[in-house]
């Protein structure tokens, strides 16, 4: 069950990878003739926002559903298709909105009169998401059921007092403590 549950939580993080991969590399470009000669390009980041932000999103997600266990790592999971959920769209818009980043960096020029070249990296973006969904949405439908970091990652607990009071006396010099204080 372990193996399933770092499996889905793998996918997650490199969904998120890849979303954060994409926002980073240039969408688009153009280039414009007029008074002056501009070349603009545009990256991910500049298009929308929302990419790095949910990617980083996605990653502390992910490792949040390894950490977490029953029904936490279960709400973990499911905010965090929601969250992949929203770097599909915003890649989606994103896609849309090239054109007018490009148009808002090139000076003195209309959205519609400029010629632009887009690559396919908002395509990368969106199977990043995708990636990342169905990894969080498979934790969110079985992974309360999966074991989580195992016993040795718990919480210290306070230790057990001992059962024969002289052995507890013995372990108070042990301590340092004075027993004629």
């Amino acid at each position: 069950m372990r193996a399933r549950l770092l499996a889905a939580a793998g996918a997650a993080a490199v969904g998120a990878l890849l979303v954060l991969l994409a926002a980073g590399r240039e969408w688009g470009t153009a280039s414009v003739t007029g008074a002056a000669r501009q070349h603009v390009s545009v990256t991910g980041r500049q298009v929308t926002a929302a990419l790095p932000a949910t990617a980083v999103a996605l990653l502390a997600l992910a490792v949040a559903v390894v950490a977490a266990s029953g029904v936490l790592r279960r709400l973990a999971a499911g905010i965090g298709t929601v969250v992949a959920a929203t770097a599909v769209v915003a890649a989606v818009r994103a896609h849309a909105d090239i054109g007018k980043t490009l148009a808002a960096h090139a000076f003195g020029v209309a959205a519609r009169s400029l010629p632009t070249h887009t690559n396919g990296w908002w395509v990368v973006a969106l199977a990043g998401g995708a990636v990342a969904t169905a990894g969080f949405g498979a934790v969110a439908i079985a992974g309360g059921r999966w074991q989580g970091m195992g016993a040795r990652y718990d919480a210290p607990r306070s230790p057990t007092r001992p059962a024969d009071p002289a052995a507890g006396a013995w372990e108070a010099l042990d301590r340092g403590d004075d027993p004629t204080a």
